[in-house]
C-alpha cells in the first residue's frame, strides 16, 4: 500500500469539517506550501456599516471575512516574510511531512478555531459595542492536542511527489 501524502490527507480530511463556510486548499509546490483558505458567511440583519481591513465600508445583507493557513516545508520555505499574512504558519518536516497524528490534531483544532470563529462573528454582528473580530488561533491550545494526538505511534503523511 502506497504511504499516503499529506495532501491527499489534507484532501480527504477538510471536507470533513463541520463549517458553513468555505475551506478551500491550494498546493504550491514550487515553494513547497500548502495554503488552507477559510471563508465565514454571516448574515449583516441590521445592515449595520462595517469597515474591513482595508478600510473599505460595507453595510451588505452578507458579510464575508477571509483569513488562511500556512503549512510550510522547514527545509525549502521562511515564512518570515509571510508570517503576518496568515493566522498561523505550520512547519513540516520537508519530505518526511507530519506524523499522521500532527495531521489529526490540526484537523481536531481547526475545527475547534472555527466553530469558535463562527460564535465570535456572530456575537460581532450583534453587539453593537464589539469593535472588530479576529480569528483565533492558540498555539498552546494547538499543543496540547498534539500532545493528546501523540500517544500512539502513527505513519507518516509524506510530502507529495510531483
Amino acid at each position: 500500500m502506497a504511504q499516503e501524502t499529506l495532501l491527499d490527507y489534507l484532501k480527504k480530511e477538510l471536507p470533513k469539517i463541520d463549517f458553513d463556510g468555505d475551506i478551500e486548499l491550494d498546493w504550491q509546490k514550487k515553494d513547497h506550501t500548502f495554503t488552507v483558505d477559510l471563508t465565514f458567511y454571516a448574515e449583516n440583519k441590521s445592515q449595520q456599516a462595517i469597515l474591513d481591513i482595508e478600510g473599505i465600508n460595507s453595510e451588505l445583507p452578507i458579510i464575508s471575512f477571509g483569513d488562511a493557513i500556512l503549512l510550510y516545508d522547514v527545509e525549502r520555505f521562511d515564512p518570515k516574510e509571510v508570517e503576518k499574512d496568515y493566522l498561523v504558519t505550520l512547519p513540516f518536516d520537508g519530505k518526511a511531512g507530519w506524523e499522521h497524528s500532527e495531521g489529526a490534531a490540526f484537523i481536531n483544532y481547526l475545527q475547534v478555531v472555527l466553530d469558535n470563529g463562527q460564535s465570535d462573528l456572530l456575537d460581532f454582528l450583534n453587539d453593537d459595542d464589539a469593535e472588530f473580530f479576529e480569528l483565533g488561533w492558540s498555539a498552546s491550545d494547538f499543543e496540547k492536542i498534539q500532545k493528546a494526538q501523540s500517544t500512539q505511534k502513527s505513519m507518516r503523511l509524506v510530502y507529495p511527489k510531483f
